[in-house]
This record gives structure tokens, sequence and C-alpha cells, in this order.
């Protein structure tokens, strides 16, 4: 079963609203960034971004995969810490 199925998101959603549908799931939209740490929301959030996260990356390589998720949440300027 993939995110979509799982949270029960349309294919067309987009990635901010994806993402603030896990984050609203493990009650985590007003926490901020740095204290993103539970693992669960972490597993959703890597599954999430898995296709577009670099191979090495993904495997702890050539990159951090929680520095990077972490980098991308930061992009999509979701209301984290509000």
């Amino acid at each position: 079963m993939n995110l979509t199925e799982r949270y029960k998101m349309p294919k067309t959603l987009n990635e901010y609203d994806g993402v603030k549908a896990i984050l609203i799931k493990h009650d985590s939209l007003n926490i901020e960034l740095e204290d993103l740490d539970e693992p669960k929301l972490l597993q959703d959030l890597f599954e999430y971004f898995q296709e577009d996260m670099p191979y090495g990356t993904q495997k702890a390589r050539t990159g951090d995969p929680d520095v990077w998720i972490m980098d991308r949440l930061e992009d999509l300027g979701l209301p984290l810490g509000n």
C-alpha cells in the first residue's frame, strides 16, 4: 500500500498538501522543524519523498535522508511551529 492509498489522498494532491496531510496525521503540523523526530513520522515522510530523493541519500551513503527531508520541508514553506 502506497502513501496516497494509506492516507486516502487523491493522486492529484500536490506535494505541499500531501506532506501537510502526513504532518496532521502525526499531530506534528505546529511543531518546530528541529523537533520533528518521531520515528513513524520520519518513516512516512521518507516513504513520501523516496522517489525524489537521490539513491545515495536514501541509503545514507552520500547524504543524510533526515537532513534531505528537513530541507525539503523547509522549502515547502509549511506553517511549522506556528
